[in-house]
């Protein structure tokens, strides 16, 4: 690293705690800027690359868990998540995406510096790294042989085969869950809160209905069988590996 401390990026939708931390890490020496939203921050990266990002989960739009999959790929950037959701499956979540650390809000000011240096100590020099300056450097990596993708911008899901399927706004929702969970089950509760809103009615009928026109489309579309199991009464899991993107263009 060039400098003494590491440049700091803040991403956080609580105005209050944005700056509170921006305001400590600015009196400790280091470089640090801060965004409300994951587009913000995105465009201010290009603009202004970091060492270390501090990510809050529940930003409006793309939340924090997507934001730490885009920079996975980048080993010169290390993520540490604060969030308030603390139990286990929300840390585990924050550590499959990318996340270097996971703090729980709220967070000592000193600990949180001496997270950030430590992670920093870790990172491949900026110089070194692939740094192209621009937001398209930050995507995940291109998909592997035998890996489903689900490119967020676009709503499409891609085959292992490169075969590629638009989906409806529920469609899309729904496979997001259950990526987002790494195979691991996700239920028709969770689901239907999601997808309809938590006061809907008969969501898990109409889970099964979303569920079995998206299998027909998907045989339709990429001439094998979509990799999502029915868990009876417990709900519904993704289970072939799988890779959330920004847009399709990421998968050339």
């Amino acid at each position: 690293m060039t400098q003494s401390k590491p440049s700091i990026a803040i991403v956080e939708d609580d105005s209050d705690q944005l700056h509170s931390i921006e305001e400590f890490l600015l009196d400790s020496g280091y470089s640090v800027w801060g965004v409300c939203s994951a587009e913000a921050f995105y465009k201010g990266f290009t603009v202004q690359p970091v060492d270390v990002v501090l990510l809050d989960l529940g930003l409006p739009g793309e939340d924090g868990l997507s934001v730490a999959s885009l920079l996975k790929s980048r080993p010169e950037v290390g993520v540490i998540i604060l969030s308030a959701r603390d139990s286990l499956n929300d840390r585990l979540a924050g550590m499959r995406a990318g996340a270097d650390r996971y703090l729980v809000k709220p967070v000592n000011l000193l600990e949180l510096a001496a997270n950030i240096d430590a992670t920093a100590s870790r990172l491949t020099p900026r110089a070194a790294a692939d740094t192209l300056g621009s937001l398209g450097s930050m995507a995940a990596p291109a998909a592997q042989p035998a890996c489903w993708v689900l490119a967020m911008k676009d709503w499409a899901l891609s085959s292992p085969q490169g075969k590629c399927l638009q989906l409806t706004t529920h469609e899309f929702m729904f496979l997001q869950q259950l990526m987002r969970a790494d195979c691991q089950p996700v239920s028709k509760r969770d689901l239907s809160s999601h997808l309809f809103g938590a006061r809907a009615q008969n969501g898990a009928e109409r889970l099964n209905l979303l569920l079995t026109r998206l299998r027909k489309k998907a045989a339709e579309a990429f001439s094998e069988p979509l990799p999502v199991k029915t868990l009876h009464q417990i709900g519904y899991a993704f289970t072939a590996a799988a890779q959330l993107v920004q847009d399709a263009q990421q998968l050339h």
